[in-house]
């Protein structure tokens, strides 16, 4: 039986070897359909399959401001975009609509940059055409990105500025209140020298008014004695002159009244000598007659007592009598209203300007990805078109070459050599299942060589969904032949098969862009798991281990079909 086995097995490498056609369909086809759909689909997905400059966008700056000028540099940047200058905005929406030149026209209206600064919203204005619809998407999610960093960048501007403002403005006042609080101090303390100072020169005041005073009358004194004596012996002088003349005219006096007395005498002796004729002798002039009391022996000038008297009072008027100064109260200085200066709240360092929500897409390492990153078209190619060209293969090399040996005789030949059935069947599935493993070694090893596939972190994890899809392929070959009737019959049945089971599993396009309920039905097919197992190492860039759930799937649906193949086969070969 072993033997049969081996035989099998060889015969099959043999037939593979000698069919170019079969060959060619194992390794050129999937290769050249692989290529096609890969470069067809590269704007879908993306990544690195989407050349420099893929994407062209024409642009008319009508601001001319700073924001308009980052939205240039950062389209300049963006190594999927082609920058075309545009004069207008009819310029901009003809070279996307009717030139066909650019995906999207963006015009960036005049006073965006105005607008923005000083807290308005802005908006671009954009041409686009209706029937690029999935690149106007990316172009406009890059342009989505980029308004928002710049946005982000002008909210945090703000908030730096704003937090400097606050900041300054903080220590201004802080700076017043310190300043009004050393003025109130000052005033207050001016006050208390004012009253300190009125307490201490009053005394210096009125010893200065007593001395002042002291120095006026002892000055006063000075003038007066000087003047008194001067007048006082000017008086001593006329009195002494009017006592000499008063003395005289007592001397004349005396003698005047000696000479009446000697005249009447001598008038008297006159008339004795004339005798008779004395009375013709006219009487002499009368001389007055000192009055009786007239009694100038007496009379003594004295010095003025009035005078004394005077010069006595004058002293006891200059008598400066003790000072007693009451200074009026001086007005209190005029009080400084209390600054009543309120407290500046503290600022909590969190409470800021509310920054702009954004995202960033970043891959298992940590590793920033752009707004354009997407993934090779080729990473869900290689593995799908080598799935569908394995199930291909299988149909064409076990349920085909079934039907064909058993048209020919060649399964009652191998039968009349005592070689069972299930032991040809065996053969036959093992050869299918290395040739299966083999084509998908070598298609994911041209992947790699001509379109830079990823092959994840750990490319022999590939092995293990690579060898289960063979293994659940060449088993489900075997129902397949077990079915048909006929190799008419087989062929487009199973061709529809085959492309269905491979469309609905994601061999074509992601299993995402399906409803929600094809993905559960899809969950009943080998090609799902294959496909899930192969996007989780190559795409997602997942560890070995996400693959082992999905294989030991196809493992399963491996040998359901092999138990059901057999089971068929037998009944219909038999």
């Amino acid at each position: 039986m072993l033997r049969a086995v081996w035989l099998t097995i060889g015969k099959e490498f043999l037939l593979i070897r000698r069919d170019r056609v079969g060959l060619f369909m194992l390794l050129v086809a999937p290769i050249a359909v692989i290529a096609a759909a890969g470069f067809s689909l590269a704007k879908i997905y993306g990544g690195q399959t989407a050349p420099r400059g893929e994407y062209s966008v024409a642009v008319f700056d009508e601001d001319h401001g700073a924001v308009g000028r980052a939205i240039l540099d950062a389209l300049a940047r963006e190594r999927e975009l082609t920058v075309i200058q545009s004069s207008s905005r009819r310029d901009a929406d003809q070279t996307v609509r009717e030139k066909k030149l650019a995906v999207v026209g963006i015009v960036i209206p005049a006073g965006t940059t105005d607008g923005i600064e000083h807290g308005r919203s802005a908006q671009l204005v954009l041409y686009t055409d209706p029937v690029k619809y999935l690149q106007t998407i990316k172009v406009e999610l890059a342009l989505s990105e980029m308004c928002r960093q710049i946005t982000a960048g002008a909210a945090t501007r703000a908030r730096s500025e704003t937090a400097q403002r606050t900041r300054d403005f903080t220590d201004k006042l802080e700076q017043a209140r310190a300043s009004a609080e050393q003025t109130r101090a000052e005033a207050a303390h001016l006050a208390t020298q004012a009253d300190a100072s009125r307490a201490a020169i009053e005394p210096k005041i009125r010893a200065h008014i007593e001395t002042a005073l002291s120095a006026a009358r002892d000055r006063t004194k000075l003038a007066l004695d000087t003047e008194l004596d001067r007048i006082q012996r000017k008086i001593d002088a006329d009195t002494a002159a009017r006592q000499a003349k008063l003395d005289e005219l007592k001397d004349y006096l005396n003698r005047l009244d000696i000479a009446h007395g000697q005249f009447e005498s001598w008038f008297g002796q006159l008339k004795e000598l004339a005798g008779s004729h004395a009375a013709d002798i006219p009487p002499p002039p009368s001389i007055p007659t000192l009055p009786a009391d007239l009694n100038l022996g007496g009379i003594q000038l004295e010095p003025v007592a009035d005078l004394r008297d005077a010069r006595s009072r004058l002293e006891n008027a200059l008598t400066i009598p003790p000072i007693d100064l009451n200074l009026p109260a001086l007005p209190p200085p005029p009080k400084l209203p209390l600054l009543s200066i309120p407290e500046m709240p503290v600022i909590d360092p969190s409470l800021s300007i509310p920054g702009s929500l954004g995202l960033t897409e970043v891959d298992l390492s940590g590793k920033k990805v752009g707004q354009f990153a997407g993934f090779n078209a080729f990473d869900l190619q290689v593995p799908g078109f080598a799935v569908t060209f394995l199930l291909i293969g299988m149909l064409m090399g076990v349920s085909l070459a079934l039907i064909d040996e058993h048209d020919w005789g060649t399964l009652e030949r191998l039968r009349s050599a005592s070689a069972p059935l299930w032991a040809t069947l065996t053969g036959k599935l093992l050869a299918r299942f290395v040739v299966g493993f083999l084509q998908m070694v070598v298609l994911f090893a041209a992947g790699y060589l001509l379109f830079g596939i990823s092959l994840g972190r750990t490319p022999a994890a590939l092995m293990m969904p690579a060898a289960a899809i063979a293994f659940a392929g060449a088993a489900f070959g075997l129902i397949v032949a077990g079915v048909g009737k006929t190799r008419d019959a087989v062929l487009p049945v199973g061709a529809i098969v085959i492309m269905t089971m491979a469309a609905i599993g994601g061999c074509w396009w992601p299993i995402d862009f399906e409803p929600a309920w094809m993905q559960q039905v899809a969950l009943a097919l080998p090609t799902t798991w294959a496909m899930h197992a192969f996007n989780d190492l190559m795409i997602r860039n997942l560890a070995a281990s996400s693959a082992v759930i999905p294989s030991a799937v196809n493992f399963s649906f491996g040998i359901i079909y092999t138990v059901v193949g057999v089971a068929i086969a037998r009944r219909r070969f038999g």
